[in-house]
């Protein structure tokens, strides 16, 4: 008969249990890797996603604030806006909702121009006037991405010629 101590003391086969000891933490240590790497990169093309759709929504109102500093006299309603492939068409005045602008494949984005009200210019004559602005645009991107900008604007006038 074995005695107990005989026994514990044999280290045979010690090596195998070792290395699958080992083998095991490596395996984790590797899943582990594999999952952050996943998710990190989910995490970026999800940024990729919402600056896309910043972008458009930039796009949006730097696009309206350039077809505002060519209209004279002022606008004076609220504006939707439609595309018709070549140039900006008003349309749709006092719409509650935005209309889409201009649409990719990966982004669309659409403007609503709010006539904020016009006030008086400090320094120069009685005929001059600032029309104010308020723009919104709505920018939409892949994966439901979407980024809102909005900014206030204004130009003056001379109201009488």
């Amino acid at each position: 008969m074995k005695r107990i101590v005989d026994t514990i003391a044999n280290d045979r086969g010690s090596a195998l249990v070792v290395a699958l000891l080992v083998l095991v933490l490596l395996t984790l240590m590797g899943i582990s890797a594999t999952t952050t790497s996943t998710i990190e990169v989910q995490m970026a093309g999800n940024e990729k996603f919402h600056d896309m759709a910043f972008y458009a929504a930039e796009s949006g109102w730097q696009t309206s604030l350039n077809w505002l500093d060519r209209q004279y006299p002022g606008v004076t309603q609220n504006l939707g806006w439609d595309w018709d492939e070549e140039n900006f068409v008003v349309d749709n005045y006092n719409t509650p909702d935005p209309i889409v602008l201009a649409e990719d494949n990966d982004t669309e984005y659409s403007v609503k121009i709010e006539f904020v009200g016009t006030r008086a210019v400090p320094g120069y004559g009685t005929n001059f006037r600032r029309f104010n602005y308020r723009v919104n645009s709505v920018g939409i991107g892949p994966g439901n991405a979407r980024s809102e900008v909005s900014v206030v604007a204004g130009k003056i006038f001379d109201t009488e010629g």
